[in-house]
């Protein structure tokens, strides 16, 4: 049983290191997109691709109307620092 908890603790910690490290490599990637100067580099660190529900899933009820969306931005910045969040991770 304890060795059940184990394994949930663990992939829920790597679950959280993945997505904080996103969302820090995101934002350094903005930053550097928005401090360096245009060039090629630029392009590659400021460029972001949406993944997602593009217009969200609406459901009318007539009474109730539910709407369900869901949106992930990721840029270059930000999958470097998921692998390497994981890569460390994996390490300690």
């Amino acid at each position: 049983m304890l060795l059940r908890e184990e394994k949930r603790n663990r992939f829920q910690a790597a679950i959280l290191v993945l997505i904080l490290s996103g969302i820090i490599g995101n934002l350094f990637g903005v930053f550097l997109g928005a401090v360096l100067p245009v060039a090629s580099r630029h392009d590659t660190l400021s460029k972001s691709k949406a993944f997602g529900l593009d217009p969200p899933l609406s459901i009318d009820l007539w009474i109730v109307s539910v709407s369900i969306g869901f949106n992930v931005k990721l840029n270059s910045c930000g999958l470097l620092f998921m692998f390497l969040g994981l890569i460390f991770y994996k390490k300690a």
